[in-house]
């Protein structure tokens, strides 16, 4: 592993004031998640948290018989490992690299030590706490309540506003596990979707053809999660 000179790619550490990031800078390592990269699994122990760089990674509920549901994302805007700064030291969640790219991580005693002595890290871990509960009362919701075209254009744009781009690499397994549903049902959303021009889907690379037309067919939740994030990031 390798030290990496640019933490301030995640927008949670570039927010820090200099004398509180240079101290964490020392106890940062880059890793390298790979496409569905399982990071940590519910009941284990939480042993790093990780401020993604170029890569974003879903949080997952996990059911009976393995089932998985959405509950939130994280990607450079975050970070990822929360529970350790309520002293939750076992993941109530499956975290998993939906794409490729590397991350910071630090150690969880490291990270609750820093989140103990530096004021600012530690007002920012907090609002983001609040935006990673309203994601996931949000998501829950909308999984009960709307369709499931509705959920996967609100996921697309999720997963763009982190990448900032309008290709995405995904494949219809890995949908069917966030979205919780069933293979054929993935797939008649997908054929929707691309039957209204809102995305265009081959290889595993999905592209948004037009941001604000797949802005028009998302659902409430989208908004009201990306206003909190805007908010969030104005919080330093």
């Amino acid at each position: 592993m390798e030290h990496l000179i640019t933490p301030t790619a995640n927008k949670l550490l570039a927010a820090l004031p200099t004398n509180e990031l240079e101290r964490m800078v020392p106890r940062l390592e880059k890793v390298d998640l790979a496409f569905g990269e399982k990071i940590v699994d519910r009941g284990e122990t939480i042993e790093h948290v990780y401020f993604p760089i170029s890569t974003v990674t879903t949080l997952l509920t996990v059911g009976p018989l393995d089932l998985t549901l959405e509950i939130g994302l994280v990607g450079p805007e975050g970070v990822l490992g929360l529970p350790v700064i309520a002293g939750g030291k076992v993941a109530p969640y499956r975290a998993v690299a939906q794409m490729k790219g590397t991350a910071l991580r630090m150690g969880a005693e490291d990270f609750e030590i820093e989140c103990s002595n530096a004021e600012t890290l530690r007002r920012m871990i907090l609002r983001f706490s609040y935006v990673e509960m309203v994601r996931a009362s949000l998501a829950s919701a909308c999984h009960r309540f709307h369709e499931i075209e509705k959920r996967l254009v609100r996921w697309i744009l999720m997963t763009a506003d982190r990448i900032k781009t309008s290709a995405i690499e995904i494949t219809h397994d890995f949908l069917t596990n966030i979205l919780g549903e069933r293979p054929e049902a993935v797939d008649r959303a997908f054929a929707s979707l691309e039957n209204r021009n809102l995305i265009k889907y081959s290889r595993n690379r999905l592209i948004i053809p037009d941001r604000s037309a797949l802005e028009a067919a998302a659902c409430k939740c989208y908004k009201i999660i990306r206003d909190e994030e805007m908010n969030y990031m104005l919080v330093h």
